[in-house]
């Protein structure tokens, strides 16, 4: 038995003519069936084309009862069997064959008594007429879905008399429906019709072999990935130097064990999961590994773009957010991935939020460190739905309705202690109380004392660029250092963009005009904090964002360099998104909870450059009406330690450090996925240094790069480079 491993692309029926290879229906769900409703285990040989079915019941498809798909309607029950005996005369016509069904709950099929096909909630080998099931199946006909696809290998057909076996199982004998409708479709080669016109629905499968995406392929082993517990599984990656890879290559990048779960909330709906996943040793113990030219760690997340029909829109709030320079965000790569042999999409290849020298370079606290500087860092802390441990703000939501939930993620709550928990809540709550009091203005007696305002204000920026409706109130992640090294609320990294950028119709998502931070009114359980209307009545604020809006649109934002991260993107997915949307057709097709629905990808990508553009505009007019009213704007420039030429270039450019007394100076350039392709380090800069780098320093890949410059461990500058 082999799951389908072919894309599907629709199928015209023509009323007259077919080529000499088209495809039929063998067996329609409305045909005549025997069905037996088992008290007892049927005999072993009730599969086989010799078996007397004399004794069964007749009656017509579909089967089942409670949701008015059915035709011949049965009792409630746990177990039905099901036989079909057809004709083929010619086998050798027959090129391909698909067994298609849509069921509620459960069921194993037979062709001629030998399995083709097995719901994933079921366990190996003969089912009992009252096996457990391990979750439920909804049908998908009846409400516009696809049914499961199943290639079929040919050489089990009979010349003459064959039978096809199925055994539906019901989650429980009390349930409120079950389902059973059964196709057999064929490839012909025979210019004239042979059987019957295929269902409207079908879906030709066409066979894929390779791509220019790096493929994952997982294999779960027969069990079913669920939301918690992680199963083990094995995941092979394949990641071919040339930039081709072949669905059939043998040679892998990881080839090991990994732990799997689904991830998500509202995305868990969608037919296209997002997974969490660890890189784990053949004990379950963790296995930190570098995967995709991302550093070594076992903690990574494939997020399954699904209502983003553009596929990219975390891959670019994440690239603008390490071109901008306040820190890590993750690092990402496209992949196309291939799940037990079927194949599932593009997925974005994602570093978790984690603690970790290349990920949120903080202090790795640990369980002793209860007292003095040891205890006054190395916490990441969200706002987000409630985990275990959460704590309230003692300041409800911006409409004064709803409790503000922070969440303690790395460490998590079990792994810190009293001490430590303690120490970060009462430095948040003490945070907030600075940021609501009457000296909230006072650089140290309001809120500048506990935080990095530049940092807010970055988060500030992205999240009203994106028009992020889930932005300031869930997946907002934040970090503390040790008190020694700074040791201020930073509020990075960036994280979950896919229902933003005009992709939302709810909250004024797909508006390009209003401030995201105004709220999304009542109706929700999960509120804005009070913090940005207060940042917003501090002139300080005010200033910092009015001066790092301009000085990013010169270039991190300048609408040129964003259409042009865009159209990389573009061209990377241009052919593997064809796949992508074969398998999940989509495309024209409204996903909740899309703003505007594309007939074609390129509308897709189009409509997101042209949202981006508008949204610009709107924000420079905001922007342009602060008065500034603190700091000068050569105070809030980048470190001038360096500058880029020329910018964009053809076949090289200069990186000229300026004359200061400087050292330990790395300059690091990464791709717009995040991977490093050039790092070079220099002991000292006592006076003008120029570094020439060419393309081919680059890899000869790519047309946008992010540069940083690094000085003792800090960023002190960073930028966007194009080649043309």
């Amino acid at each position: 038995m082999l799951k389908i491993k072919t894309l599907l692309i629709t199928i015209f029926s023509f009323t007259h003519l077919y080529c000499q290879n088209h495809w039929e229906n063998i067996i329609n769900e409305t045909d005549e069936f025997k069905y037996f409703l088992p008290t007892i285990e049927p005999t072993e040989n009730w599969k086989s084309l010799n078996y007397d079915d004399s004794s069964w019941e007749a009656g017509f498809g579909g089967f089942g009862y409670g949701d008015n798909d059915d035709t011949t309607i049965i009792p409630s029950i746990k177990s039905i069997f099901l036989r079909k005996e057809f004709t083929i005369s010619n086998t050798v016509k027959i090129n391909n064959l698909i067994f298609n069904i849509d069921y509620d709950d459960a069921f194993v099929a037979y062709l001629n008594g030998v399995e083709i096909g097995r719901s994933k909630n079921i366990p190996n080998g003969t089912p009992s007429i009252n096996e457990n099931i391990s979750i439920d199946h909804e049908a998908q006909l009846y409400s516009g879905g696809q049914p499961d696809y199943f290639t079929v290998d040919i050489n089990l057909l009979n010349t003459e008399s064959n039978i096809l076996a199925i055994h539906i199982l019901n989650i429980d004998k009390n349930s409120s429906d079950l389902s059973a409708r059964i196709f057999l479709n064929a490839e012909i080669s025979d210019s004239n019709i042979i059987f019957n016109k295929i269902p409207s629905w079908f879906k030709q499968p066409i066979s894929y072999t390779s791509s220019n995406l790096p493929i994952i392929k997982i294999n779960t082993e027969g069990k079913t990935i669920v939301d918690e517990p992680k199963i083990m599984a094995k995941m092979q990656i394949i990641n071919n130097s040339n930039g081709i890879n072949n669905f059939s290559d043998t040679q892998y990048e990881y080839d090991g064990d990994i732990g799997i779960e689904i991830r998500g909330n509202t995305s868990q709906g969608f037919q296209k999961k997002s997974y969490s996943l660890e890189t784990r040793l053949s004990d379950g113990s963790n296995n930190n590994v570098s995967i995709l030219g991302m550093p070594s760690e076992n903690d990574w997340v494939l997020h399954g773009p699904y209502s983003d029909k553009s596929l990219m829109r975390n891959a670019l709030a994440y690239s603008i957010g390490n071109a901008m320079g306040n820190g890590w965000h993750p690092r990402t790569q496209f992949v196309e991935v291939e799940i037990n042999g079927e194949y599932n999409g593009i997925y974005l290849f994602v570093e978790k939020i984690k603690r970790d020298k290349n990920r949120v370079n903080i202090a790795n606290l640990k369980p002793e460190d209860n007292s003095g500087d040891e205890l006054t860092g190395g916490y990441i802390i969200s706002i987000d739905r409630d985990q275990e441990g959460s704590w309230n703000s003692p300041f409800l939501g911006r409409t004064g309705s709803v409790d503000i939930p922070f969440s303690y993620v790395d460490p998590d709550y079990e792994d810190l202690t009293t001490q430590q928990r303690n120490y970060i809540k009462d430095y948040i709550t003490d945070f907030e109380y600075s940021l609501n009091g009457n000296n909230f203005k006072d650089p140290n007696l309001g809120y500048r004392a506990y935080i990095d305002v530049e940092s807010f204000v970055d988060y500030f920026i992205i999240t009203e660029l994106a028009r992020d409706i889930d932005g300031y109130r869930v997946s907002v992640f934040f970090h503390k250092d040790k008190d020694s090294k700074g040791g201020k609320l930073t509020m990075t990294p960036f994280w979950d963009y896919n229902l933003c950028f005009g992709n939302a119709n709810f909250f004024g998502g797909g508006d390009n005009n209003g401030w995201a931070s105004d709220g999304i009114g009542n109706g929700d359980w999960y509120e804005i904090p009070f913090w940005w209307d207060r940042f917003r009545e501090d002139p300080y604020f005010e200033t910092v964002l009015k001066y790092r809006w301009e000085a990013l649109r010169k270039n991190v934002l300048n609408k040129n360099t964003i259409n042009n991260i865009i159209d990389s993107y573009h061209d990377i997915l241009q052919v593997p998104q064809t796949r992508n949307f074969d398998k999940f057709d989509i495309l024209s097709t409204y996903v909740w909870p899309n703003n505007y629905v594309g007939n074609t990808y390129a509308n897709e990508v189009n409509y997101l450059k042209s949202w981006i553009d508008g949204r610009i505009d709107w924000i420079d007019a905001q922007i342009n009406l602060i008065e500034p009213s603190f700091l000068s704007n050569n105070k809030l420039e980048t470190n001038n330690i360096a500058t880029v030429y020329p910018n964009p270039f053809n076949d090289k450019f200069t990186v000229a450090l300026k004359t200061m007394s400087h050292s330990n100076i790395k300059i690091v350039i990464y791709n717009l996925l995040g991977q490093t392709v050039f790092q070079k380090n220099i002991n000292s800069v006592s006076e003008n240094q120029s570094i020439e780098i060419t393309y081919n320093d680059l890899g000869n890949k790519g047309s946008m790069f992010i540069y940083k410059i690094i000085e003792k461990g800090y960023q002190v500058k960073s930028g966007i480079i194009v080649h043309k």
